[in-house]
């Protein structure tokens, strides 16, 4: 038996959650919005994501598999130990993409795509403005900018905490030879990285090193939502230096930060990688989810593809797999 609805996929006689807690959790990367808050009976996640959950200090399972009968795990980019969810039985083949980026980064390889019958995937950046720059051409920004900014002073670069400061180490490590000063937080997820084959080369804030690197024009990457303007000021007058700050996000096309530097590098994929994906699968039935959701529906609706936001779908998704 083969069933499933925007929370929950029913293989057999398991029923596995989507990102969600049950008593079969299928987990598909460790961001905060996809983790756990509870400890529950079982998970079904990559040994990265298991090793980056309790790096973070999120929930876990009291059983932990890495695969199950009538599924398999997909790589899904976005960030190290990201996974797809395929189920296959009697319905025919349902894939869940959870958080996606089909082109590869410094620091994972890009998504595998699926082919299935029914696909549910992202659609965070699903709308046609969202179209982004060459990667390679960004990372070369961010390295000429901080090094330009170290010779005036001490450089902060903002990024999510997980997938983002990692990829922004590695930028600067392979563009511009600089190890970064990153606080524990960040640490621990980077030695996870390295962990599972990932180069990083980093100074902990905390450690003698870090100390004395404090002392210099240092170069920090810092999580995204303690960068703006304020804490630049705050730096600025503890360290009685001038302050360069900036962050990186695919919101960068759209969204202002203030009198920072900004740099469009997403873990996400983009409007046409979005496209690509979904046309690739193969799909007959469509679902999209959260940011763009009905957005990029309506343009893959245009494309003759049987597509439709979870939002606008409920009655529809409820009769799923009867």
């Amino acid at each position: 038996m083969l069933s499933f609805n925007p929370l929950r996929v029913q293989v057999g006689v398991k029923e596995l959650t989507l990102d969600h807690a049950g008593d079969f959790s299928f987990i598909s990367h460790a961001h905060s919005d996809h983790a756990l808050k509870t400890r529950v009976p079982s998970i079904l996640a990559s040994e990265a994501t298991v090793d980056l959950l309790k790096a973070r200090g999120y929930a876990s399972g009291e059983n932990i598999v890495h695969e199950h009968y009538g599924t398999k795990l997909l790589g899904a980019g976005h960030v190290l130990g990201a996974r797809q969810l395929v189920a296959e039985g009697d319905g025919g083949t349902i894939a869940y993409t959870g958080d996606f980026r089909l082109s590869d980064s410094l620091c994972v390889k890009g998504a595998e795509i699926p082919q299935c019958d029914t696909l549910l995937m992202e659609a965070t950046f699903g709308s046609p403005e969202f179209v982004f720059p060459d990667r390679e051409s960004v990372a070369k920004e961010i390295a000429s900018w901080v090094t330009e900014k170290q010779k005036e002073g001490i450089v902060v670069l903002g990024g999510y905490a997980l997938g983002k400061a990692q990829e922004l180490n590695k930028v600067l490590n392979d563009y511009a030879g600089i190890a970064p000063v990153v606080e524990e937080g960040i640490a621990k997820i980077n030695d996870v990285y390295v962990k599972h084959g990932v180069a990083l080369d980093y100074v902990r804030s905390s450690s003698d090193e870090g100390l004395k690197e404090l002392e210099k024009n240092f170069v920090a990457i810092v999580p995204m939502n303690r960068v703006n303007n304020n804490f630049a000021f705050q730096l600025s007058r503890a360290y009685s230096r001038r302050v360069s700050a900036a962050v990186a996000t695919g919101w960068a096309l759209t969204e202002r930060f203030g009198s920072m530097q900004k740099f469009c590098l997403s873990d996400h994929s983009d409007f046409p990688e979005l496209l690509e994906f979904a046309e690739q699968t193969g799909a007959k039935k469509i679902f999209t989810e959260y940011g763009s959701a009905k957005r990029l529906a309506r343009e893959l609706r245009k494309k003759g593809l049987n597509a439709h936001a979870v939002e606008e779908q409920q009655k529809l998704l409820m009769a799923w797999g009867e």
